[in-house]
């Protein structure tokens, strides 16, 4: 059940693989357009303060919508990945 799930978003879902396996392991989350903050170190950073670089849209099976994947990159080192409906300059 879970494998047919990937599936359906095999396009963002080997892309984040991907991304994870040249050593972009966070996973960040966007609130209110302007701090970034990294699931695995609950660190925060504003959006200005960071490295983002978009790197592929892809169509969400899920929420019937486009997502863009980003890189992120910190000052203090950590790099990871950012899932957004928009792109994020």
């Amino acid at each position: 059940m879970i494998k047919g799930k990937l599936e359906m978003n095999g396009s963002i879902t080997e892309k984040v693989i991907e991304l994870h396996d040249k050593g972009y392991d966070c996973d960040f989350l966007l609130l209110d357009n302007k701090i970034l903050v990294c699931m695995q170190t609950n660190r925060s950073f504003p959006v200005q303060d960071v490295q983002v670089n978009a790197v592929k849209r892809a169509y969400d099976n899920f929420s019937h919508s486009y997502k863009h994947i980003h890189t992120i990159e910190t000052t203090s080192g950590e790099k990871g990945v950012l899932l957004t409906d928009s792109l994020l300059n």
